[in-house]
């Protein structure tokens, strides 16, 4: 079994040697962010070299832009899907778990106290050079992120944090690392999951849950349509629907999944938040790239 993700490295490790351990199937990934790892799926697929049986990521658009590229599953298929939410069932992906944007600092740099809790903070002109801003362009949902960011708080936010000299990553893995490292006093936009191993590995390092909007992200799932393996696909997310398995997910990093709304699996209960769009128009996109300072 082969699936590519833009999630966690350790969520997919834990989640596929559990797998493996009920099932006897051995499990592989591949993780990029959302743009590199679309791109390299397409390559493939486009050649008739399709690696990849799952693909997850942060975004519905490549599922519905493409959607013969993605298998349509139904409870015949997936048995557990009858107890998923039927709203988060797209035909050919569903929604898997939601997370909420955030901000990840370093503890031995900044105080509780001092730790940004609103989105404007990022404008605070204490944090010029001293953040890592994690680059919206390279996934929808972090452009999601900027969008509800623009309409909640108008472009003028945006053009004052442009002038903060911050760094830039291209991904929030990397740069919970280069938080844990002492960088940077902290990154945003990021999700919770990108810093779950280090911290647990007692690094300098913890997360703020944002608000001025809180900004909610889902994550789809979906087997590929032509996928090597697509019996070993479909037992495996059946049983990622699972309760097994939604208890593992939440034990792994601390999340929401779309079938325990109120937590009592053992998943972060759904909270009240802005959900992002993934249709922004592309002159808007530039727009707000723009002013952001990171146009390309």
């Amino acid at each position: 079994l082969m699936i590519y993700s833009s999630s966690d490295e350790n969520q997919s490790k834990t989640l596929l040697a559990a797998f493996e351990k009920r099932y006897g199937i051995r499990g592989r990934y591949i993780r990029f962010p959302t743009g590199p790892l679309m791109q390299r799926f397409s390559t493939e697929y486009d050649a008739r070299n399709v690696q990849a049986d799952i693909v997850s990521v942060s975004s519905p658009l490549p599922y519905q832009q493409r959607p013969e590229r993605f298998a349509k599953v139904d409870a015949t298929v997936l048995p557990n899907l009858a107890r998923w939410p039927a709203a988060e069932v797209r035909g050919n992906h569903l929604i898997w778990t939601t997370e909420i944007v955030a901000l990840a600092w370093n503890t031995e740099m900044l105080k509780p106290e001092e730790v940004p809790t609103r989105w404007a903070d990022l404008a605070d002109p204490r944090w010029k050079g001293r953040f890592l801003l994690t680059d919206p362009q390279v996934a929808d949902n972090y452009l999601g992120w900027l969008d509800a960011v623009e309409r909640a708080n108008g472009v003028e936010l945006l053009r004052r944090i442009a002038k903060q000299d911050y760094k830039i990553t291209q991904s929030g893995a990397s740069g919970a690392q280069m938080i844990a490292a002492g960088a940077h006093a902290f990154n945003a936009p990021t999700f919770t999951a990108f810093s779950t191993q280090l911290i647990a590995k007692k690094a300098p390092l913890k997360i703020q849950y944002m608000t001025g909007p809180t900004v909610v992200s889902p994550r789809s799932i979906a087997i590929v349509a032509d996928a090597p393996h697509p019996n070993a696909a479909r037992l495996y997310l059946n049983w990622l629907l699972s309760d097994e398995a939604t208890r593992l997910t939440c034990q792994i990093s601390p999340t929401s999944v779309v079938a325990d709304p109120e937590g009592r699996a053992g998943c972060v209960p759904v909270r009240d938040g802005v959900a992002m769009r993934f249709d922004v128009p592309e002159e808007r996109r530039r727009m707000l790239a723009r002013e952001l300072g990171v146009a390309r």
